[in-house]
Parts: C-alpha cells; sequence; structure tokens
C-alpha cells in the first residue's frame, strides 16, 4: 500500500538532524540599566522623605509658642536675630512689623537689616529724617519696596513702623535701617547663568561686612533684626551654585559667617507656611519647608500660627528645605542629609495649620 504524499513527507522530517534553537539575549546597555536605578532611587526616596514624624507633631502640640514670644526670648537671648522672609509673600512682613516693635520696647532694637541695594541707604536714611513723614521718598525709588515681588505696601510697613517708633522713643533710642545688598542686585537686564551665579555667591560676604561695618560700627553690642530671604539665615552648611557645566560656585550663608564672627550671638528663624514662590529670583530664593507639610496634615484642628525651637524633633523630616532654582541654575544645599536644627534656631509656621497654604 502506497503512502500519500503527504505522509511520506511527514514520516522524512521525523527522521532530520534536529536544530537547536538559541534564544539570543538582547543585550542592555550600561546608561539603561544606570537610568533604571537612578528612577528607582529618585522613586524610593521621594517615597522617604520623612521619617517617623510622630514626635514632632507631639512637641509641635505641647511646645508651641507665639512667634513674637519666640523673637522676644531670641532679641534676649542673643544681638543677632535673623527673620526669615519669602519674597513673594506677605506674612513674613507683617510679621517682621510686629517683630521690630516688640524688640523696640522690649530688649531693645538699634538696627533692621534690610535685603535691599546698598546704594539706596541715602534714600532710606532721608525718609527717615523726613518730618513730617514723607513716604514720597521710598516711592520715587522703588527698589527700595521690591515692587516686583507684589507686595510693596507690606514692605513699606516695615519702614513705617522705624519712623513711628523713633519718634516716640527718642533720639537717644533712634532705630537705623540699613541696606546691605550687595550694589546693583537684582540686575535690572539679563545675564549670563555664570555671571548671574558669581555675583550671587558674592551677596552674602557683601552683606556680612555691611553689617560689621555700619550696624555694628559705632556700637559692637547694637542689637540688630536682620530680614532677608531665608537662605542668608543658615547658620550651618552651604550650598553650591551650578551654571553653564562649569565648576560648582561655593556660597557661604549670611548667618554662618556672622556666626563665626559673632559667636553664641546669632539667632536664626525660618518663616514657613507660605505659598511657594513662582518667581524664585534670577538664581533663585527660599519659599518654604516639608515641615509645614507634616503640621498641615497632622495638626488640622491647630488654631493660629506655630513657634518652635528647633530641635531634634526636626531630624524627622530630611532635606527639609525645598530649593528653587533659576533658569539655567542649579542650586544645591549641602551638605547631603543635612539636618534643619543644623541650620537655624526657630521655626515659625506662619498661619493655622488647618488653613492650607497661605496667600
Amino acid at each position: 500500500m502506497r503512502l500519500s504524499l503527504k505522509r511520506r513527507r511527514r514520516r522524512a522530517r521525523r527522521h532530520l538532524p534536529r536544530r537547536r534553537v538559541r534564544i539570543r539575549w538582547i543585550p542592555v546597555g550600561a546608561a539603561l540599566v544606570a537610568t533604571l536605578v537612578v528612577a528607582a532611587t529618585i522613586f524610593l526616596g521621594g517615597r522617604d522623605r520623612t521619617g517617623d514624624v510622630s514626635g514632632l507633631v507631639d512637641y509641635a502640640r505641647t511646645r508651641q509658642r507665639d512667634p513674637i514670644e519666640l523673637i522676644i526670648g531670641a532679641g534676649r537671648s542673643h544681638r543677632i536675630v535673623f527673620l526669615a522672609d519669602v519674597h513673594t509673600a506677605p506674612e513674613p512682613k507683617r510679621l517682621a512689623v510686629e517683630a521690630i516693635d516688640a524688640l523696640a520696647r522690649g530688649p531693645g532694637l538699634d538696627a533692621v537689616v534690610l535685603e535691599v541695594d546698598t546704594e539706596l541707604q541715602p534714600i532710606i536714611d532721608r525718609y527717615l529724617n523726613s518730618d513730617p513723614e514723607d513716604i514720597s521718598i521710598l516711592y520715587r525709588n522703588p527698589g527700595t519696596l521690591h515692587e516686583r515681588w507684589g507686595v510693596w505696601r507690606e514692605y513699606l510697613d516695615i519702614y513705617r513702623r522705624v519712623w513711628i517708633l523713633n519718634r516716640m522713643l527718642g533720639p537717644g533710642r533712634r532705630i537705623r535701617v540699613v541696606a546691605a545688598d550687595l550694589p546693583g542686585w537684582p540686575p535690572v537686564g539679563p545675564l549670563p547663568p555664570r555671571l548671574l551665579a558669581e555675583k550671587f555667591a558674592a551677596r552674602d560676604a557683601h552683606m556680612a561686612d555691611r553689617i560689621d561695618g555700619v550696624a555694628l560700627a559705632d556700637d559692637p553690642t547694637a542689637r540688630i533684626l536682620i530680614f532677608m530671604g531665608g537662605f542668608h539665615g543658615l547658620k550651618g552648611g552651604q550650598a553650591e551654585i551650578r551654571a553653564e557645566g562649569g565648576a560648582p560656585i561655593p556660597v557661604v550663608w549670611l548667618a554662618g559667617l556672622l556666626q563665626d564672627r559673632h559667636p553664641g550671638e546669632v539667632f536664626s528663624i525660618l518663616v514657613d507656611g507660605t505659598v511657594p514662590s513662582a518667581r524664585p529670583g534670577p538664581v533663585g530664593a527660599y519659599s518654604s519647608t516639608r515641615v509645614s507639610d507634616v503640621f498641615r496634615k497632622h495638626l488640622t484642628d491647630q488654631v493660629g500660627p506655630i513657634a518652635l525651637p528647633v530641635n531634634d524633633r526636626f531630624d524627622a523630616v530630611r532635606q527639609p528645605i525645598r530649593v528653587q532654582g533659576g533658569p539655567g541654575i542649579d542650586l544645591v544645599l549641602q551638605p547631603e542629609g543635612y539636618h534643619l536644627q543644623d541650620m537655624v534656631d526657630g521655626y515659625i509656621l506662619v498661619g493655622s495649620p488647618g488653613m492650607g497654604l497661605l496667600r
């Protein structure tokens, strides 16, 4: 019986030598592996920014103080008090006005140091000497009011409170307002990122020299309040500015420089709880911390602002200070893994935790 053609072909195939089928592994490039590792690290790190915050929350519940009480206490024990500003937020300016009044009537206040171009000092002096008060002197020179921040009315109130106090307290207790920022800062026109970074890095040393040469020149024991963006109030660590692929530019902050020059005399307070700035400045600016996230999540029943001395309870929040860089510029706080207690002495959350971010 003859087999069909189809069956003969099938039988023939069974007698052919079998070929081994190899699965060829597709090599994964080193760059792809590195990318996956970095992505996993960022993902896991983002999930683990904070540790056990229960101790911090309990500390805030049981030890919170009134902000002005914290500031007055700092003024009694330290000659130099730094109060952080958030450039585009009105609340820190209002707090500064209250602080100026309380310090002047309490432990004493000889000078208020502002983040204003040094070259505007004669204009500020002319306003403070005006009698009757002439606020048009400041209006005609908007750099004194930082109009670009959008809160010039609140900034004006700082000058006005000093003017009023000087009339009330008399010549013997006159308060100076010191413009301490680098001449020409912020720049009016565009500059290359590298040049911007270099100028920014030079500001804090200029400010420290200005404080020693003006605010403390006549009386080394004078009591001063410094009101500037929060980065300048960091006593520990430093920063690096990275721009245009060049070598990192180091920055040592003002409060750290003053602490070295006047050991034990500087008390720095970080103000938190405002809206992160949509306009961080040409290089970067302080806006807020992740501590406020913790308090707003766990202290929704609390009414009013929170003021606390900073201690190891804050260590539960790692890398707590948010950093916004400018266009083409990265601002990196150091050391990596820092704690807030290494940087500042006091913390104030403006508003109530349950109110959400303030505007």
